[in-house]
């Protein structure tokens, strides 16, 4: 449920959405209602504007360096990987990114929603109660490999122009 006005604390990080929003090629576009996705740093923001979508998804990084992932590198580690997916091959596998600060550690992205998680299905149900989105797992699973492949001085300097080093291809952390 969208609440007209988002709790308290959390305006400024509105402000700066919609500041961030303003920009964006058609017109400004304004934040009609804030919704917190607990326990992540994110929201599901709805947009009222010229050629908006309906709603919007906005990551932010956390405060606190004592709160798990709050490290600013996961934002741009993030942009980098939406970029290159859906500017530099063309793949529409992910959420479209709308707008970002990485300065003021936010994210705007297209909004998947609603969905339910495939894993969170299979937990509930089983996955024999599953096969046709399992085939579609998969399919987008072979897709996605098929066009990375070979493709990783792309990435990289997708990674370098928003400031965020890629893992080595060789460490364990750069073949997930």
């Amino acid at each position: 449920m969208f609440a007209l006005m988002p709790a308290s604390g959390e305006n400024r990080r509105v402000e700066a959405v919609q500041a961030l929003l303003t920009d964006l090629p058609g017109g400004p576009v304004a934040v009609g209602g804030w919704e917190r996705l607990e326990p992540w740093a994110v929201a599901r923001v709805r947009l009222k504007g010229p050629g908006t979508a309906r709603t919007a998804v906005v990551k932010w990084v956390r405060a606190s360096r004592a709160q798990v992932r709050s490290e600013p590198w996961r934002l741009r580690a993030e942009l980098a990987a939406l970029q290159f997916l859906s500017e530099d091959l063309g793949l529409a596998l992910a959420p479209r990114v709308i707008a970002a600060d990485l300065r003021a550690g936010l994210l705007v992205m297209e909004d998947l929603a609603p969905r339910i998680a495939l894993d969170r299905l299979i937990r509930r149900d089983g996955a024999a109660a599953h096969p046709g989105l399992l085939t579609v797992f998969a399919r987008a699973r072979g897709e996605l490999s098929a066009a990375t492949a070979g493709r990783a001085a792309t990435y990289r300097a997708r990674c370098a122009a928003v400031g965020y080093t890629a893992p080595a291809g060789g460490a364990p952390e750069g073949r997930l």
